[in-house]
C-alpha cells in the first residue's frame, strides 16, 4: 500500500512538472515586452528544478529564497525607477519557481530511493556470491581469492600451507533417503562441527555444495594436518552418537584428504583442490 502511495505521488509530480513547465513557457511568451526578463526568471527557475534533483530538496528551497529575493528586488527597481505598476502577473515567478522545485522533488524522490535499493541489492549480491547462504561459509570463489594470500604469507614467513578437503561419504545416496530441508540442515550442521575443530587463524570454505565438499585452508605442515583430521573425525563420531543419531535416518561419516602446498606443483587453487582430493582416495 506504502509503495503505491509513493508511486502515485511520483505520478503525480511527474505530470504537475509538465503542466507548470507549460504555464510558464505559456507566460513567457504572452509578454512581450518583458519576454527577456521573464526568459531569465524561466531559466533561473528551470536551473534550480535541476539543481534540486542532483541535491535534495532542502538546498532547491534555499535556492528559491534567494531566487525570490532577487526577484523581489528586481520588481521593486521596475517600480521606483521606472515606474512600473505591480498586477497578478508580477507575483508568477515568485509562486512558480518554488513549484518548480517542489514538483521535480516529487518526481525524482521515488527514482532516488530506487537507485538507493538497487545499489544496495549489487552490494549484497557482491557480498553473496563470495558466501553460501545456507552455511554462511566462503565457497570457492573466495578459496580463490584467498589461496594467494595464504600462499604469499607461507612463502614470505617460511610457513608450511595445507589444505583439507572433507567429503561426506556416499552423499548422492544419502539424498535419496533425505529431504532436501533435512540435507540443508546436515550441511549447516557439518559446517558447524567443522569450523569448531578449526583454531580461528585456520578458514573453512564451502567448495561445492552438491557435492558436499569442503576445504580447510590451514597454516601447518602435515603432521598438523592429520592432528586435524583426527580431531574432525572424533566429532563426527561424537554427534552420530549422540545429537546425529535421532536428529538423521542416517549414519553421517567424513572423508578427508590433506595436501602439504607446493609451489612447483601447485599453479593454481583448482591444483592445490586437485591434489588434495587425491588423497581422499586413501581415506577409506
Amino acid at each position: 500500500m506504502k509503495k503505491n502511495q509513493e508511486n502515485l505521488m511520483t505520478d503525480i509530480g511527474f505530470l504537475l512538472f509538465i503542466l507548470l513547465s507549460f504555464a510558464c513557457v505559456a507566460f513567457t511568451a504572452h509578454s512581450p515586452d518583458l519576454y527577456f526578463e521573464n526568459l531569465i526568471f524561466l531559466t533561473l527557475s528551470f536551473f534550480i528544478a535541476i539543481v534540486t534533483y542532483f541535491t535534495n530538496l532542502t538546498f532547491g528551497l534555499v535556492l528559491n529564497v534567494i531566487f525570490i529575493f532577487g526577484y523581489a528586488s528586481f520588481i521593486l527597481y521596475l517600480s521606483l525607477i521606472k515606474g512600473f505598476d505591480y498586477s497578478l502577473a508580477s507575483y508568477f515567478w515568485l509562486l512558480m519557481a518554488p513549484l518548480l522545485t517542489v514538483t521535480i522533488h516529487l518526481f525524482t524522490r521515488q527514482a532516488t530511493k530506487l537507485q538507493t535499493e538497487n545499489a544496495q541489492i549489487k552490494n549484497q549480491n557482491e557480498y553473496l556470491g563470495t558466501i553460501d547462504e545456507d552455511t554462511l561459509l566462503k565457497n570457492i570463489v573466495s578459496f580463490q581469492n584467498d589461496e594467494a594470500i595464504f600462499q604469499s604469507i607461507s612463502t614470505r614467513y617460511n610457513l608450511p600451507l595445507s589444505l583439507l578437503v572433507v567429503k561426506v561419504r556416499h552423499w548422492k545416496e544419502l539424498k535419496r533417503f533425505q529431504s532436501n530441508e533435512e540435507m540443508r540442515v546436515a550441511l549447516q550442521d557439518i559446517s558447524a562441527l567443522l569450523e569448531a575443530s578449526i583454531r580461528t587463524s585456520d578458514v573453512l570454505y564451502l567448495l561445492n555444495k552438491e557435492e558436499a565438499t569442503w576445504g580447510l585452508l590451514l597454516l601447518t605442515d602435515d603432521p598438523g594436518s592429520k592432528l586435524v583430521m583426527e580431531r574432525i573425525k572424533e566429532r563426527i563420531q561424537e554427534a552420530n552418537q549422540g545429537e546425529f543419531k535421532t536428529k538423521y535416518r542416517v549414519r553421517l561419516e567424513l572423508r578427508i584428504g590433506a595436501k602439504v602446498l607446493d609451489p612447483e606443483t601447485v599453479q593454481t587453487p583448482f591444483d592445490f583442490i586437485e591434489q588434495a582430493e587425491k588423497e581422499l582416495e586413501y581415506d577409506v
